[in-house]
């Protein structure tokens, strides 16, 4: 296992470092519709895979902040690559809700990695250690070809009472992956289907989810650090979040790029003419400073909080409403550039092209839905009761 990082300016230098690297193999990520080995490899060997890995495990416990600034600094690179990472990196913090010894299952493997589908189809039934997982199957597995484990959710059937929802860690050779990931953007995810037909699960390798929606579960218990006792509906997507801040970085540079030159070629007068389009571009990265600066005002009160009780209601429902905000705005100035550009950036060789598909599908992420971020947070504004998955811990 490599070194832990010290700080979140090591870990920045790092994936600074790799950016030029990973920017070059864009074309691959997309063609081959997975992130390269050599890419996850370096990835791995640098340290960062286990930034907000617990310092028991070998890992930094750098904190939420780091874990976005790292994951929109690859994304500004290859978003394929910069969403796979925050979701790889950020299923280590996941794991440390499970009991210890899933965790060291997991975690003692030094360099294992883990993708989730947090809701996996087919029947878990209770049996004699543990459950009988028979005909599962579900989407949208990022990063499945890289992982040695997967995280699945599903609804345990009791003889004696109602279904009970509990998270699973199952091992990757109890999977089959269906080759089905052919979209519009984030191309280079690997985001594919994923079946079990028969697997036992032991007892020890799974969690309740209302246990974790109240970050009140033995796994996070034995860690001294707060940031792992915290509600996992209300911090899992700041794995995601990084990548359409770090895409939208992306598409203000690839069309700054491309606008510049032009310009210092017109006349003054011909300048002048395109004011308008200066305007936008600035608008546009005013636009994803605020995002940026909404998102990490939220990482550091988790990051400082002592406990989840530290933030009231309000402002647990406050951080999904940033999320889909933000995920929005990245969108949006996105695709104000896009529009801009004109008619070259509509070729399959263009860099912005490429850029504008990319933000668009991680904005389409469920988690990013403005909606419901926006009803779950002026429910709680009006002190009315939230939905069954709404924002904060559950009592």
């Amino acid at each position: 296992m490599s070194r832990p990082i010290d700080s979140q300016e090591e870990a920045l230098a790092l994936a600074r470092s790799m950016h030029d690297t990973i920017r070059s193999r864009v074309k691959q990520t997309e063609s081959e519709r997975v992130v390269p080995k050599e890419t996850i490899d370096a990835l791995r060997d640098s340290g960062l895979f286990n930034i907000i890995t617990p310092k028991s495990f070998g890992g930094s416990e750098l904190g939420f902040t780091t874990l976005v600034e790292v994951t929109a600094e690859i994304a500004s690179a290859c978003g394929s690559t910069g969403w796979v990472f925050g979701v790889l990196a950020g299923h280590s913090w996941m794991l440390n809700l499970f009991p210890l010894q899933a965790q060291r299952d997991v975690l003692g493997e030094g360099h294992a990695l883990t993708a989730t589908v947090f809701r996996l189809g087919g029947t878990i039934t209770e049996v004699d250690g543990g459950y009988r997982l028979v005909g599962g199957e579900g989407r949208f597995c990022s990063g499945i070809d890289h992982v040695q484990w997967v995280i699945i959710g599903n609804a345990v059937q009791r003889l004696d009472g109602p279904p009970e929802p509990r998270f699973f860690v199952i091992p990757r050779s109890d999977i089959e992956i269906v080759d089905d990931w052919h979209t519009a953007g984030l191309r280079g995810t690997g985001s594919r289907t994923i079946k079990v037909a028969d697997a036992f699960i032991p007892a020890h390798r799974s969690v309740s989810v209302k246990n974790m929606m109240t970050g009140n579960v033995e796994g996070a218990d034995a860690m001294r650090a707060p940031i792992y006792r915290m509600p996992f509906q209300n911090v899992t997507p700041f794995s995601l979040i990084g990548a359409p801040l770090g895409i939208a970085r992306a598409a203000i540079r690839s069309f700054t790029e491309g606008l510049s030159p032009r310009l210092k070629a017109f006349s003054s007068e011909q300048a002048a003419e395109q004011s308008a389009t200066i305007e936008r571009l600035a608008h546009a990265v005013a636009d994803v400073d605020a995002a940026r600066a909404l998102i990490l005002e939220d990482t550091r009160r988790i990051d400082t909080a002592g406990s989840a009780d530290s933030l009231t209601p309000l402002e647990w429902a406050r951080i999904p409403r940033d999320w889909a905000y933000s995920a929005q705005v990245a969108r949006r100035a996105a695709n104000s550039l896009f529009e801009a550009a004109g008619g070259t950036s509509i070729y399959n060789a263009s860099e912005l092209q490429r850029i504008w598909r990319d933000v668009n599908s991680a904005a389409q992420h469920f988690a990013f839905t403005w909606d419901s971020a926006l009803t779950n947070y002026g429910r709680q504004a009006l002190d009315l009761p939230p939905s069954n998955f709404g924002p904060g811990p559950k009592k």
